[in-house]
């Protein structure tokens, strides 16, 4: 499941079928009839079309690569803050155990949903050129404290191991000990842990969606009171499900279970992926 979704981000802009310029066909004729969008399945459309004429299959498969994009570089910044801060409090004490104690306090007391629409809609990060960066900096953050909150547990019982005091006593350096005893015990629990996070990151970029908070939508000046108006230039999966939120209302679910059905289908391929390999660690260390 996982190789198809990444042959699609890497090969699928380039089949022949698939309009990589997204082009927006509000009226087109067939049959000798003028008909407006958006259209119904057919050989034209496989999946449909949105209001503004766009095939869905062509915005899917084009949103593939952006969606993933995003969801590795929150993934990615997440897991290199929460790590390092974690080795580092495992003694839980001192200046990285009281950052991680405030990290962990400030975003676990409020869902991570709503802390993220709340950050996002700040009015710097709001209006900024870089919002994209700053949302997946937020994301990221969201969830660092709970990423480090778990590796210090962990790092704090594999210290009172007796191989740990046997290393301490031979009289190893910590980035010696860190080498040899932290990271390969921390790295099949990290490796499976990333793997789930995928699909968490993915699903919260799907509940932005529903709540129509883009990611990165473009600010064009409208009116004469330098008044903003937001025009969605992005295309990933999330984007295109606020684009379409509102089409639930008047009974349009075509264009919105398009991009939840490929939401589905990632974070499923995530999930297995992710527990398929804690079975394989805990193979191995049976075995062990």
């Amino acid at each position: 499941m996982l190789a198809l979704l990444l042959l699609i981000a890497a090969l699928g802009p380039y089949l022949p079928f698939i309009d990589r310029n997204l082009e927006q066909i509000r009226f087109r004729m067939e049959d000798g009839h003028l008909k407006k969008a958006p259209y119904p399945i057919s050989w034209q459309n496989p999946l449909g079309s949105s209001k503004f004429g766009v095939d869905n299959l062509s915005r899917i498969v084009i949103g593939a690569r952006e969606t993933l994009l995003i969801v590795f570089a929150v993934s990615v910044l997440r897991y290199a803050i929460g790590i390092p801060l974690g080795l580092m409090a495992r003694r839980k004490r001192g200046a990285a155990n009281a950052l991680l104690n405030w990290l962990n306090q400030l975003f676990s007391s409020v869902p991570t949903l709503l802390m993220t629409v709340l950050l996002a809609a700040v009015p710097f990060f709001l209006y900024s050129s870089g919002r994209l960066y700053w949302m997946i900096g937020i994301m990221a953050l969201v969830e660092t404290g709970r990423v480090g909150y778990i590796v210090r547990q962990q790092a704090a019982s594999i210290s009172h191991e007796s191989y740990m005091e046997a290393g301490r006593a031979l009289g190893l350096r910590p980035l010696r000990l860190l080498k040899a005893y932290y990271i390969p015990a921390l790295l099949p629990e990290m490796i499976v842990n990333f793997c789930l996070d995928l699909g968490k990151v993915l699903i919260l970029i799907g509940q932005l969606g529903v709540l129509t908070v883009y990611l990165n939508p473009g600010s064009a000046e409208a009116g004469m009171n330098n008044d903003f108006e937001f025009i969605n230039t992005a295309h990933d999966w999330g984007s295109m499900l606020s684009d379409h939120v509102a089409d639930l209302g008047v009974g349009r679910f075509a264009s919105v279970m398009v991009p939840v059905c490929a939401i589905v289908y990632a974070v499923l391929a995530f999930s297995l992926l992710g527990e398929g390999l804690r079975r394989h660690f805990n193979r191995l260390g049976r075995s062990k």
